[in-house]
């Protein structure tokens, strides 16, 4: 049996999303709409907040402190060489242990937003092999530019979809593609 396009009732205009992708004459506007799903990367981890102000405040102070240690007039030679070495070392204590603190911060919150991360990505990944199988169900009408998803192309109990503008495809692959989850699509 033929597949035929949902609004012209042409079948030798349709072929599979997959196919069609690998047709040249489709324009970049169109070859984006029938684009598959992207495939679920790493989680970007970002640098929790405690740890970036940790480590701002601690580089205005070793700033401060530079400053304070180029501008100072005061003659310490008359001074222990402890006294003149905690005079020159001590401006940066403060920052020291506020950077070692926010390295502490950033490596814990790291390490715990890394095991979620990685814990969810079994999970993405089995969402984007159902996307893709509802994506590679997908047929196009190259007649009246729509796309469409035969009887049972999705499931084998699925109806067939009405015509899809192409605006809407991305959508629909999105949604699953059923009638649960997609509102208005007709059982047959």
């Amino acid at each position: 049996m033929a597949v035929a396009c949902p609004q012209c009732a042409a079948p030798d205009e349709c072929v599979p999303v997959p196919q069609a992708l690998a047709d040249v004459r489709l324009d970049g506007g169109v070859r984006a709409l029938l684009a598959p799903p992207p495939e679920p990367g790493p989680v970007r981890i970002r640098m929790h907040t405690a740890a970036i102000v940790l480590f701002s405040i601690a580089g205005a102070l070793c700033l401060l402190g530079l400053v304070s240690l180029a501008n100072s007039t005061e003659n310490t030679d008359g001074y222990s060489t402890a006294y003149q070495l905690g005079r020159r070392v001590g401006v940066f204590l403060l920052p020291g242990i506020l950077a070692a603190i926010g390295l502490v911060v950033h490596t814990k919150s790291r390490d715990k937003r890394t095991r979620a991360a990685e814990q969810g990505l079994p999970e993405r990944q089995a969402l984007w092999q159902r996307h893709m199988r509802v994506w590679q169900a997908g047929w196009l009408c190259r007649r009246c530019w729509v796309a469409f998803f035969p009887a049972g192309s999705v499931r084998p109990d699925a109806p067939a979809s009405p015509a899809i503008p192409l605006a809407h495809f991305p959508s629909w692959v999105m949604a699953g593609v059923g009638p649960v989850t997609v509102p208005g699509w007709a059982q047959g």
